[in-house]
């Protein structure tokens, strides 16, 4: 084990200390987290949600782990910053909790506005997997494609691709050039039925570009203006139609981005306003809250938390 070896989790603060983690990251991971905390530390945990806690298994589930978190760290407070109104009704019943999606914790200045001719119709940031429904945009004749796959989904993967020979697949772009790739596209798709928030979503319109949306549960819906947003049915017909909407009608980049920004500010701002209260002192809120990014060395001996075997 090496010396940056580390909990996926970011320490926003050190003293008092706080702390940022997907909730499935912290609550799956207890064990590691009671070797690597000691014993009876005052901490805030800032929880985000990776998926839908509308449905209820999902909520009996996150209750259930949530309370032994809480016996195994009674001095702790636990916060979960909730991705819709319905989560956040939901988990009042037994957490303290917030609505501020985790999208309104994206960068602006890592997002360029889209500028120039569209290559493509559409485009869709999303891992080749069953719940992200890639089927439903099989019948849009421009598309581009990016997103990976787990090794043990490969067979699904290789029958999906199949059906997008006309489509362009990209399996990763860097994220520093995400941003160009998305302003190629007259729009982005939204396409799975339930997951959480979607950073994709909130990528799409940090760029300046539409999006066709599907009904879901999750949250995706919190932030994205209504004026940049075609719902489609769950047909590849009805996505398919949505998407030559915008690519007839042309939407001004900045407005959509000033759109997202509207709706993210005020709960971004109203996190930032509880960090701080707990700090007593100004506290940097970085990029998506550096969960799940990649850390650099410099910044896990900082902000990271040692796994302690």
């Amino acid at each position: 084990m090496g010396f940056f070896d580390c909990l996926p989790a970011y320490e926003l603060n050190r003293s008092p200390r706080i702390i940022a983690a997907f909730e499935m990251d912290f609550l799956r991971n207890l064990e590691s987290f009671k070797k690597s905390i000691p014993q009876g530390e005052k901490f805030t945990m800032l929880l985000q949600l990776g998926w839908s806690v509308e449905l209820p298994e999902v909520a009996a589930e996150l209750k259930t782990r949530l309370a032994e978190a809480k016996n195994a760290f009674p001095e702790a407070r636990f916060i979960i910053l909730a991705n819709s109104v319905c989560e956040v009704a939901v988990i009042r019943e037994f957490s303290e909790v917030y609505l501020a999606q985790h999208n309104a914790f994206l960068d602006p200045s890592r997002y360029p506005l889209a500028k120039g001719r569209k290559l493509y119709d559409a485009l869709y940031i999303a891992r080749i997997t069953p719940f992200k429904r890639h089927e439903l945009a099989r019948q849009i004749k421009n598309l581009h494609l990016i997103g990976s796959f787990a090794e043990k989904e490969r067979a699904y993967f290789e029958s999906t691709i199949k059906n997008f020979a006309h489509a362009r697949w990209t399996q990763k772009v860097p994220s520093f050039l995400i941003g160009r790739e998305i302003g190629k596209a007259a729009c982005g798709l939204a396409l799975s039925a339930v997951e959480g928030a979607m950073f994709s979503c909130g990528e799409y319109t940090l760029c300046g570009v539409p999006v066709v949306n599907t009904r879901n549960q999750g949250g995706r819906d919190t932030l994205l203006p209504e004026f940049a947003v075609k719902v489609a049915d769950d047909t590849p017909e009805s996505v398919a139609e949505a998407v030559g909407y915008w690519v007839d009608h042309p939407i001004a980049p900045e407005d959509v981005r000033q759109g997202f920004l509207d709706l993210a500010l005020p709960q971004k701002e109203l996190v930032q306003e509880l960090v701080n209260s707990i700090a007593g002192k100004a506290v940097r809120l970085p990029h998506k809250l550096n969960i799940r990014c990649r850390l650099l060395p410099h910044t896990k001996l900082l902000h990271g938390i040692r796994r302690v075997k």
